[in-house]
């Protein structure tokens, strides 16, 4: 599962011209926790979060006149994620970072955020949910009697009737990007029952 599969596209997003009270309506407002700050052609810049609003207005010892805008107050360098990095990569990323969401590049254009909750979201899928559409997935590939799929907590093993090697990397990637899958591995009748 990559970043691309799990990420929110509609993005809210501001430029550093915006005002705190107005980035701080928008976090509030919204629920997010977070706003990336991009520049006029869309390339990510920083990120505004809870946390430097409030850094902005009740610093210690305090600073003088808080700042008025977005572009005075935001983080950065931005901690930003490729659209197809790992989604236990995006993890790890939230993480070490203390971060509850990151944004997601394609280049340097901001193409979408991931939030802790959008990885516990996929994480929360059942096995028999994750199956169906794995199987949904692998239809492009011969039909649905071709492949036998069997998911255990997330991990997924999808077996080829087929025995062809050459269609076998593209099931793989065809079934990590259905969310909730964590890995997936693909066999052959005779590879499955010698393991």
């Amino acid at each position: 599962m990559r970043a691309r599969d799990i990420m929110t596209k509609a993005v809210v997003s501001v430029t550093p011209t915006v005002s705190v009270t107005q980035a701080a309506g928008t976090l509030s407002h919204r629920g997010f926790t977070a706003l990336p700050v991009v520049d006029d052609d869309g390339a990510l810049m920083g990120i505004v979060t809870e946390a430097d609003l409030m850094q902005n207005r009740f610093a210690d010892p305090p600073s003088g006149t808080p700042a008025a805008t977005v572009g005075d107050v935001m983080t950065t360098p931005v901690v930003a994620v490729d659209h197809d990095t790992d989604i236990s990569v995006v993890s790890r990323t939230l993480l070490a970072a203390h971060r509850r969401c990151v944004p997601v590049v394609d280049g340097s254009s901001l193409v979408g955020v991931v939030t802790r909750r959008d990885i516990i979201r996929a994480l929360a899928r059942n096995d028999t949910d994750i199956a169906a559409d794995v199987r949904r997935h692998l239809q492009v590939l011969g039909g649905q009697a071709r492949w036998s799929v069997q998911v255990s907590n997330g991990q997924v093993v999808v077996a080829d009737r087929y025995h062809d090697a050459s269609d076998q990397p593209v099931a793989r990637v065809l079934a990590e990007s259905v969310p909730g899958v964590i890995r997936a591995t693909i066999t052959t009748p005779e590879t499955a029952d010698t393991k």
